[in-house]
């Protein structure tokens, strides 16, 4: 039970991974200018390297939101094999994202963040239990 609930807090990782570069796909295929469920860090990077064309510019800004989205996968790699070092670094900047998201004041956004974190911190809490069965 506790591996299982650990997983799938490791999973929110992946998730949020595949959703900030499905909103940066919406953004520069389809222009759309909001960012729905997608990463603060994407979003900054979208507004600076706006699609021009498929100039440097563009390959350079999406490959940008490619690596930020790897890296979270990576965080969720290491989190779903117990490493609970990897849930709170990976967490630690996934708040610093809610932050950014919260500056550009998209509200749905933030929320899913707020979700998502909700859901990465159960998985911590089960992947803590693993070891000491006192962590509440």
């Amino acid at each position: 039970y506790k591996i299982r609930e650990m997983r799938l807090g490791a999973n929110w990782f992946f998730w949020v991974a595949i959703a900030g570069v499905a909103n940066s796909l919406l953004i520069y295929f389809f222009s759309i200018s909001s960012l729905f469920f997608g990463l603060g860090m994407t979003h900054y990077i979208d507004n600076h390297f706006t699609f021009d064309g498929l100039g440097g510019r563009f390959v350079t800004g999406l490959l940008a939101n490619i690596g930020i989205a790897l890296v979270l996968a990576g965080f969720g790699y290491l989190s779903r094999r117990g490493n609970d070092v990897a849930f709170i670094i990976g967490m630690f900047l996934y708040v610093f994202d809610t932050i950014v998201v919260l500056g550009y004041r998209e509200f749905f956004a933030f929320g899913f963040h707020l979700m998502a974190l909700f859901f990465m911190f159960k998985g911590l809490l089960a992947s803590r239990r693993r070891y000491d069965p006192s962590v509440e």
